[in-house]
Protein backbone atom coordinates (compact mmCIF):
# COMPACT_ATOMS: atom_id res chain seq x y z
CA UNK A 1 0.00 0.00 0.00
CA UNK A 2 2.98 2.15 0.65
CA UNK A 3 4.40 1.66 -2.38
CA UNK A 4 1.34 2.77 -3.99
CA UNK A 5 0.38 5.91 -1.89
CA UNK A 6 4.48 6.85 -3.08
CA UNK A 7 3.66 6.29 -6.66
CA UNK A 8 0.19 8.60 -6.60
CA UNK A 9 2.09 11.22 -4.79
CA UNK A 10 5.02 10.96 -7.65
CA UNK A 11 1.83 10.97 -10.06
CA UNK A 12 0.67 14.19 -8.91
CA UNK A 13 3.88 15.47 -8.60
CA UNK A 14 4.71 15.68 -12.40
CA UNK A 15 1.42 16.34 -13.48
CA UNK A 16 1.47 19.48 -11.50
CA UNK A 17 5.20 20.84 -11.87
CA UNK A 18 4.10 19.77 -15.98
CA UNK A 19 0.69 21.83 -15.39
CA UNK A 20 2.66 24.87 -13.79
CA UNK A 21 5.48 24.78 -16.53
CA UNK A 22 3.07 24.51 -19.56
CA UNK A 23 1.68 27.95 -17.65
CA UNK A 24 5.01 29.98 -17.69
CA UNK A 25 5.13 28.77 -21.36
CA UNK A 26 2.63 31.90 -22.00
CA UNK A 27 4.56 34.51 -19.99
CA UNK A 28 7.52 35.23 -22.01
CA UNK A 29 9.34 38.13 -23.41
CA UNK A 30 12.04 38.54 -25.93
CA UNK A 31 15.36 39.59 -24.19
CA UNK A 32 17.38 40.93 -27.17
CA UNK A 33 15.25 43.38 -29.35
CA UNK A 34 16.62 42.17 -32.90
CA UNK A 35 15.82 38.76 -32.28
CA UNK A 36 12.32 39.34 -31.08
CA UNK A 37 11.50 35.72 -31.75
CA UNK A 38 14.17 34.35 -29.00
CA UNK A 39 11.80 34.81 -25.65
CA UNK A 40 13.04 34.16 -22.56
CA UNK A 41 10.27 31.98 -20.41
CA UNK A 42 10.74 30.62 -16.83
CA UNK A 43 9.05 26.91 -17.63
CA UNK A 44 12.18 24.97 -16.74
CA UNK A 45 12.44 25.98 -13.40
CA UNK A 46 9.34 23.45 -11.88
CA UNK A 47 11.24 21.22 -14.20
CA UNK A 48 14.07 21.80 -12.20
CA UNK A 49 12.43 21.33 -8.70
CA UNK A 50 11.05 18.19 -10.59
CA UNK A 51 14.99 17.06 -11.18
CA UNK A 52 15.22 17.49 -7.06
CA UNK A 53 12.09 15.91 -5.89
CA UNK A 54 11.25 12.81 -8.41
CA UNK A 55 14.86 12.65 -10.70
CA UNK A 56 15.58 12.95 -14.36
CA UNK A 57 13.10 10.92 -15.00
CA UNK A 58 10.37 12.12 -13.52
CA UNK A 59 11.90 15.83 -14.83
CA UNK A 60 12.12 14.21 -18.11
CA UNK A 61 8.45 13.45 -17.87
CA UNK A 62 7.41 16.49 -17.07
CA UNK A 63 9.30 18.54 -20.46
CA UNK A 64 7.43 15.66 -22.24
CA UNK A 65 3.76 16.55 -20.89
CA UNK A 66 4.11 20.06 -21.08
CA UNK A 67 5.15 20.01 -24.26
CA UNK A 68 2.04 17.86 -25.20
CA UNK A 69 -0.32 19.87 -23.13
CA UNK A 70 1.07 22.91 -25.13
CA UNK A 71 0.79 21.09 -28.73
CA UNK A 72 -2.80 19.81 -27.81
CA UNK A 73 -3.87 23.51 -26.92
CA UNK A 74 -2.70 24.42 -30.52
CA UNK A 75 -4.05 22.02 -32.80
CA UNK A 76 -1.78 18.79 -32.81
CA UNK A 77 -0.01 20.68 -36.09
CA UNK A 78 2.87 19.00 -37.71
CA UNK A 79 4.42 22.91 -37.47
CA UNK A 80 3.29 23.23 -34.20
CA UNK A 81 5.14 19.71 -33.37
CA UNK A 82 8.29 20.84 -35.37
CA UNK A 83 8.77 23.39 -33.31
CA UNK A 84 8.63 21.53 -30.08
CA UNK A 85 11.12 19.62 -31.15
CA UNK A 86 13.76 21.89 -30.25
CA UNK A 87 11.95 23.26 -26.61
CA UNK A 88 12.65 19.01 -26.10
CA UNK A 89 16.00 19.08 -26.79
CA UNK A 90 16.69 22.18 -25.25
CA UNK A 91 15.04 21.33 -21.82
CA UNK A 92 16.73 17.55 -21.66
CA UNK A 93 19.68 19.17 -22.24
CA UNK A 94 18.96 22.00 -18.82
CA UNK A 95 18.10 18.78 -16.80
CA UNK A 96 21.22 16.72 -17.96
CA UNK A 97 23.67 19.73 -17.49
CA UNK A 98 21.72 20.82 -14.02
CA UNK A 99 22.00 17.25 -12.92
CA UNK A 100 25.57 16.88 -13.43
CA UNK A 101 25.66 19.87 -11.13
CA UNK A 102 23.55 19.14 -8.71
CA UNK A 103 25.14 18.42 -5.58
CA UNK A 104 27.11 21.65 -6.09
CA UNK A 105 24.09 23.62 -5.73
CA UNK A 106 22.58 22.09 -2.77
CA UNK A 107 25.70 23.31 -0.81
CA UNK A 108 25.88 26.69 0.96
CA UNK A 109 27.51 29.52 0.14
CA UNK A 110 28.12 31.47 -2.87
CA UNK A 111 29.61 28.27 -5.19
CA UNK A 112 26.64 27.43 -5.13
CA UNK A 113 26.40 29.92 -8.29
CA UNK A 114 29.34 29.24 -9.91
CA UNK A 115 26.96 26.16 -11.65
CA UNK A 116 24.46 28.86 -12.94
CA UNK A 117 27.38 30.40 -14.99
CA UNK A 118 28.64 26.89 -16.07
CA UNK A 119 25.05 25.80 -17.44
CA UNK A 120 24.51 29.36 -19.68
CA UNK A 121 28.17 28.30 -21.39
CA UNK A 122 27.52 25.15 -22.05
CA UNK A 123 23.85 25.91 -22.87
CA UNK A 124 25.16 28.52 -25.37
CA UNK A 125 27.86 26.18 -26.56
CA UNK A 126 25.71 23.13 -27.11
CA UNK A 127 22.56 25.36 -28.51
CA UNK A 128 24.24 27.33 -30.86
CA UNK A 129 26.17 24.32 -32.43
CA UNK A 130 22.68 22.25 -33.02
CA UNK A 131 21.03 25.60 -33.97
CA UNK A 132 23.27 26.27 -36.62
CA UNK A 133 23.63 22.76 -38.50
CA UNK A 134 20.11 21.88 -37.45
CA UNK A 135 17.03 23.65 -36.30
CA UNK A 136 17.97 26.99 -37.47
CA UNK A 137 17.98 25.21 -41.50
CA UNK A 138 14.87 23.41 -40.13
CA UNK A 139 13.30 26.23 -39.64
CA UNK A 140 14.04 28.15 -42.58
CA UNK A 141 13.18 25.34 -45.17
CA UNK A 142 9.48 23.90 -43.22
CA UNK A 143 8.65 27.87 -42.15
CA UNK A 144 10.37 30.15 -44.69
CA UNK A 145 12.12 31.85 -42.18
CA UNK A 146 14.34 34.46 -43.71
CA UNK A 147 16.00 37.02 -41.07
CA UNK A 148 18.28 38.28 -44.12
CA UNK A 149 21.42 37.67 -42.45
CA UNK A 150 23.77 34.85 -42.80
CA UNK A 151 23.06 31.83 -40.57
CA UNK A 152 26.23 32.22 -38.83
CA UNK A 153 25.72 36.28 -37.71
CA UNK A 154 22.22 34.56 -36.37
CA UNK A 155 23.46 32.48 -34.19
CA UNK A 156 26.81 34.38 -32.94
CA UNK A 157 24.91 37.52 -32.20
CA UNK A 158 21.12 35.92 -31.15
CA UNK A 159 21.00 32.50 -30.35
CA UNK A 160 24.54 32.17 -28.32
CA UNK A 161 24.07 35.36 -26.21
CA UNK A 162 20.32 34.32 -26.11
CA UNK A 163 20.99 30.74 -24.55
CA UNK A 164 23.51 32.35 -22.25
CA UNK A 165 21.59 34.55 -20.28
CA UNK A 166 18.62 32.39 -20.23
CA UNK A 167 20.92 29.30 -18.90
CA UNK A 168 22.15 31.45 -15.94
CA UNK A 169 19.46 33.87 -15.42
CA UNK A 170 16.93 30.26 -15.06
CA UNK A 171 19.27 28.84 -13.06
CA UNK A 172 19.70 31.35 -11.02
CA UNK A 173 16.01 31.77 -10.42
CA UNK A 174 16.06 28.06 -9.18
CA UNK A 175 18.74 28.10 -6.62
CA UNK A 176 17.29 30.79 -5.26
CA UNK A 177 13.56 29.13 -4.96
CA UNK A 178 15.51 25.96 -4.56
CA UNK A 179 16.88 27.80 -0.84
CA UNK A 180 13.41 28.55 -0.19
CA UNK A 181 12.02 25.15 -0.52
CA UNK A 182 15.06 23.01 0.45
CA UNK A 183 13.28 21.56 3.35
CA UNK A 184 10.64 20.86 1.86
CA UNK A 185 12.17 19.14 -1.20
CA UNK A 186 13.98 16.73 1.16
Amino acid sequence: MQISQQKTKGLVLVSTLAALAYVLMFISFPIIPAFSFLKLDFSDVPILIGLFVVGPLGASEIVILKLFLFWMTHGFSVLELIGLIPSLIVSLIFIGVFYLYKESITKPGFKKFVPAIVIGVVMAIVLSILNYFIFLPMYMKVFGFDMGLPLFKIVLYGVAPFNLIKGIVESLVFIIIYRRLSKLIK
